[in-house]
């Protein structure tokens, strides 16, 4: 009688095992990265190209397809690759801009264009502004850059960013 009740109990706690087993298997493979994550990242938890920097500057945008300025907005943060831009319009993710961008080192402003990688706020977080007006943090990666405007943009970075970065703790 036991023995019967033993086996019983055997056999219900190997099913309980394989299902819960099979579950634990499902939920690891929700989350598993797909693909070798380790060589497009270069085993780095973020995935930008360039380091980015903070810094408030002025940017003045324009769709490429469109001949319409819009108003200036401030930037994020900034790299050798990208920056990122607060605006109070969303711009769709492959949208091609147009910039201007302020650097306080230089008399005109840079101009680059950029492809929009991300739009942060879209999906219903808001950010406001000072003024109450709802923002959206654009992500920007640049392209067809004028190797002269490039190489403004990497010496304002270099000279006033990464040393006014290293300093702070």
């Amino acid at each position: 009688m036991y023995i019967l009740f033993f086996i019983i109990l055997a056999v219900l706690l190997f099913i309980i095992y394989i299902i819960s087993s099979r579950e634990e298997k499902k939920a690891k493979a929700k989350y598993e990265p797909r693909g070798k994550l380790e060589e497009y990242c270069g085993n780095e938890k973020d995935r930008r190209k360039c380091q980015r920097f903070d810094t408030t500057l002025d940017v003045k945008y324009k769709h490429l397809k469109s001949s319409k300025s819009n108003p200036a907005s401030g930037s994020k943060d900034i790299s050798e690759a990208g920056i990122g831009i607060l605006t109070y319009e969303i711009i769709p993710k492959d949208a091609l801009l147009e910039m201007d961008i302020v650097i306080p080192t230089q008399k005109e402003p840079l101009r680059i264009k950029g492809k929009v990688a991300w739009c942060e706020g879209c999906e219903g977080a808001k950010r406001l502004d000072k003024e109450g007006k709802r923002v959206f943090l654009i992500g920007v990666e640049f392209f067809e850059t004028d190797e002269g405007q490039k190489a403004k943009l990497i010496e304002y970075i270099t000279t006033h960013l990464v040393s006014k970065n290293e300093k702070e703790p």
